[in-house]
């Protein structure tokens, strides 16, 4: 089942450090009123347990996380960091120019060096994104913007485990001693968000609002989502 970042970090209440704002569109042909988006400030602190997430299950193998973000120029810093019941850090979104993907199971794999790097690939330079990360077996492929599409590999164990008694965090890395600015929104006014993970399942609803679609079809290739949305 998917599971709404923006919801499960309460972001509709306006915690401090978050503001409204104007978002990918500000005037779409399908809905009334421009697309909504929250900007986060260096004195939010958005953390959330994991279980929150996916409170039924174990955290899926396979998986996407799918966000349409603006970024600080210049910035690097993690978008979204997940990290284990030891306080260890397993899974993080970074931000930047030639992001990373920081993924580690519960035997250490990857370690450091080994994380995928997408060279090339500037996620801060101030200008909105849609960013598609999908992690399937040992690849992950990042889709930006619906078009550029990179495939890195994934030196992660057969069988591996993310820790759910931990916590996510949104903004920013536990030790961090700058937070992350960004904005990002839902696009459409209907759920679930823009910041959303998905994993495999049948009869799910792309997260750009193209209703069902085939099973795998959003949580392995998150671009057959993008057809169709327009401003």
């Amino acid at each position: 089942q998917p599971a709404d970042l923006l919801k499960v970090l309460d972001f509709h209440n306006l915690p401090d450090g978050i503001t409204k704002t104007t978002g990918f569109c500000a005037a779409r042909r399908s809905s009334k009123g421009p697309d909504v988006a929250y900007r986060v400030t260096k004195d939010a602190q958005l953390s959330a347990p994991t279980k929150q997430l996916y409170p039924a299950s174990a955290f899926p193998e396979d998986f996407s996380i799918l966000t349409t973000v603006k970024a600080k120029k210049g910035s690097q810093a993690f978008l979204v960091s997940i990290y284990n019941e030891q306080g260890i850090q397993q899974i993080g979104l970074e931000m930047g120019r030639s992001p990373v993907f920081l993924y580690e199971d519960h035997t250490g794999k990857p370690g450091p060096e080994d994380y995928p790097l997408f060279r090339g690939i500037n996620l801060s330079d101030g200008k909105w994104h849609r960013i598609a990360l999908s992690i399937h077996k040992k690849n992950v492929t990042l889709i930006l913007d619906c078009k550029k599409k990179t495939t890195k590999f994934l030196d992660r164990s057969d069988h591996p485990v993310i820790d759910v008694n931990g916590i996510i965090v949104f903004g920013t890395r536990i030790l961090d001693e700058e937070v992350f600015e960004v904005s990002g929104g839902p696009g459409h006014p209907t759920p679930p968000g823009h910041a959303s993970v998905w994993s495999p399942a049948a009869g799910l609803s792309c997260p750009w609002g193209l209703g069902p679609v085939e099973p795998t079809a959003c949580g392995l290739y998150p671009v057959l989502c993008c057809v169709g949305d327009v401003c």
